[in-house]
């Protein structure tokens, strides 16, 4: 759903559950960012006969950077329709639309200002004269989605681009330059085929757009199927965020759960300032009486 909203209960059997946390340049005395998502999905099927289906979603993100000074909490709740476009639900046309609630706390009793450095180090108690007129902001927002997909028996594809932001909430840490947050635009697009009876091989590659920058990301995974009660496939890939960083991915997937790490070797000129590492831990679990154990992420980037 941080992908497109559209996504929301994609090949989702009746609950999907998942946490995910990542640490980015960390390694020096204060973290630079420190981001946790967690998030709930459920189907809703429309029938026995029909492949079409509504895909529900809460999603609660906790940001922070600068070691707390700012914290950024978004409350998510997406709805999306996922319509077959044939009998047998091998061509899926998916929109969804999320809405947000955000609160974002600007700690500035943390700050430390040129103006309170003494002989003695810093002095907080020294006025700083630059204040903080907004320290806390909260705004509602919306974004949208779109996604198509073809599964077949041996390969699969997807592609959609979704829209965030749209209502453009007002940040700011004074009022006299306070700013309308600018729309961050999103595409993706995946592809996926078997190398054997049990293996697959999954490439895709993600693109954002916000206020003048963007980033894009290509890699893929390959999934190696095992025969074994306990679990169903290892999950080996690398990525690159091109302009910042190569990381390698790795999971365990079961009937039930998946569990995935990865770690960044930094390549952006940060890394000729200061030895920075960044990580990424990611669980998800499939519940409810209707799982069937199908692997996640088919067809979608889903790393």
């Amino acid at each position: 759903m941080t992908m497109n909203p559209a996504f929301a209960g994609r090949m989702v059997d009746d609950w999907r559950g998942g946490i995910n946390m990542r640490s980015q340049w960390w390694g020096q005395a204060i973290k630079p960012y420190y981001t946790v998502t967690a998030a709930v999905e459920k189907k809703i099927a429309m029938g026995a006969d029909n492949p079409s289906y509504w895909g529900l979603g809460g999603m609660v993100v906790s940001d922070q950077s600068n070691g707390g000074i700012l914290k950024n909490n978004y409350f998510s709740l997406t709805a999306a329709y996922h319509i077959a476009l044939d009998g047998r639900g091998r061509h899926m046309l998916g929109a969804g639309l999320m809405g947000t609630y955000a609160n974002r706390i600007l700690d500035a009793n943390k700050f430390l200002f040129q103006s309170q450095l003494g002989s003695m180090g810093f002095q907080r108690s020294t006025p700083a004269n630059d204040g903080i007129a907004i320290q806390k902001n909260n705004y509602f927002d919306i974004s949208a989605g779109l996604y198509y997909s073809y599964t077949g028996e041996k390969s699969g594809f997807a592609a959609g681009g979704a829209l965030f932001h749209a209502a453009r909430p007002k940040e700011g840490t004074h009022e006299n330059t306070t700013y309308n947050m600018p729309r961050k635009y999103s595409a993706n697009a995946s592809y996926w085929f078997k190398t054997g009876v049990a293996n697959e091989m999954h490439l895709s590659g993600f693109a954002e757009f916000q206020g003048g920058n963007s980033i894009y990301t290509l890699g893929g995974v390959y999934k190696i199927g095992i025969a074994d009660e306990l679990l169903r496939s290892v999950n080996v890939g690398v990525f690159k965020r091109f302009g910042d960083a190569w990381y390698p991915y790795m999971a365990l997937e079961a009937q039930s759960w998946l569990a995935g790490f990865t770690y960044d070797f930094v390549r952006s000129d940060v890394g000729k300032y200061a030895s920075v590492q960044s990580m990424e831990l990611s669980f998800v679990w499939k519940m409810g009486s209707k799982n069937t154990g199908r692997q996640a992420g088919t067809g979608i980037v889903a790393y």
